[in-house]
């Protein structure tokens, strides 16, 4: 008996490997632009016939042009109601670009993120929907750390790897750590490969995962850059934004990683405000004036947007993207409260222990200016997004 065929409808420009990737099946190959002049629609339609006297698994449909992309599916829906079809499509999309409601039939849709640095996903997808019944996916949480300028408290870097390093091989073993330098100008990245030997040591866990890398941020971002890059770059099921200072209490993050892991909300943050140690009057102020000012752009619930503690889903990746912006700064946190209120995700706040290190590196005048004015944009951006279009 046969084991049946993947056919893959693409323009290549991507450069997926999909004959080395997808070694175990038979693979066909269906491209367009070699089989000119022809038009499109004609080509699409001959090359889904041909494919139809194999027997489909699956369908994986791999265009940069949506338009095409949703050509070729409705086609092979026209002729297989009820086949699973994968969409290829990039990690930050375009507002709005969900086709599950533009695409015929109701066999299985699936919209797969493919990112260069973990080809071997794309088999795990493609296994886990012809085979359901063999799981293979399993939940796996990054964490990302922002560092900047971390030589003269090194320590408090230190002991907080330590304790998530404790914390994850004994009760998350397919998780990773996940250190974003943005471009410090002092030892931050030497000391961390220098620690990571030691650490990679310290458990047999460590080991079989592979699994502290530090990633280097070519620009300072002021925060923005890790969040983006974080979950552009790097795989997971639930991506966990924590300070790398040591502020935060494990069994707090374990907390919220429970919570997130129940599977209903989308964004579970951790709010510090009412709980943060060792906090000065004037910083006290400044959080209270911020938490008044930012109410109208945090989804309902949500009254804490600059909370160095957030856990995020996956699914929501691609729709939050497209709002966050490298220049936002350190105001990237209320950016991605204001994504997720357009959204309507499912947000979910979690008071939490913080306590305030010494050394931060958070300028209060300039940081302060610099957060006004990303309010300001993003209110010219709600304005524009509610005028109705004529």
């Amino acid at each position: 008996m046969s084991q049946g065929h993947i056919a893959v409808f693409t323009d290549h420009s991507r450069h997926i490997p999909y004959e080395s990737l997808i070694s175990y099946y038979p693979v066909l190959f269906y491209t367009q632009p070699g089989r000119c002049p022809a038009s499109f629609e004609q080509i699409a339609s001959t090359e889904i016939q041909e494919a139809e006297e194999h027997e489909i698994l699956l369908y994986v449909v791999d265009y940069k042009t949506r338009e095409e992309e949703l050509a070729i599916a409705n086609q092979i829906r026209a002729v297989r109601p009820r086949s699973k079809i994968l969409l290829i499509k990039e990690a930050i999309r375009l507002k709005g670009d969900f086709p599950y409601h533009t695409v015929q039939g109701d066999g299985m849709l699936r919209l797969f993120s493919y990112r260069p640095a973990y080809p071997n996903e794309l088999f795990a997808e493609i296994q886990h929907i012809i085979h359901p019944e063999y799981p293979i996916l399993k939940d796996t949480i990054a964490f990302i750390l922002p560092i900047f300028n971390e030589e003269k408290r090194f320590n408090y870097v230190k002991d907080f790897l330590e304790s998530l390093a404790t914390f994850i091989s004994e009760d998350y073993i397919h998780a990773s750590i996940n250190f974003f330098d943005d471009a410090s100008s002092d030892r931050s990245k030497a000391l961390l490969q220098e620690y990571r030997s030691i650490v990679m040591e310290a458990t047999d866990t460590l080991f079989t995962v592979g699994y502290l890398e530090v990633h280097q941020v070519e620009q300072n971002t002021r925060k923005a850059g890790l969040f983006i890059e974080g979950m552009k770059n790097v795989s997971s099921d639930y991506y966990v934004f924590v300070d790398a200072d040591n502020s935060f209490r494990i069994e707090d993050i374990a907390r919220l990683l429970t919570i997130a892991q129940e599977g209903y909300y989308d964004i579970v943050v951790g709010t510090k405000d009412l709980t943060i140690e060792d906090r000065g009057a004037v910083r006290r102020f400044m959080s209270f004036g911020k938490r008044n000012l930012t109410r109208f752009f945090l989804p309902k619930g949500v009254t804490d947007s600059q909370t160095g503690l957030k856990i995020i889903n996956r699914r929501v990746v691609h729709r939050l993207l497209p709002y966050l912006h490298v220049e936002s700064g350190l105001a990237i946190d209320l950016e991605l409260m204001y994504a997720a209120k357009k959204e309507r995700l499912r947000v979910y706040q979690q008071p939490v222990t913080c306590i305030e290190r010494e050394g931060s590196h958070v300028n209060l005048v300039k940081d302060s200016v610099a957060f006004l004015k990303t309010m300001v944009s993003l209110y010219q951006r709600h304005r524009k997004d509610e005028v109705p279009v004529k």
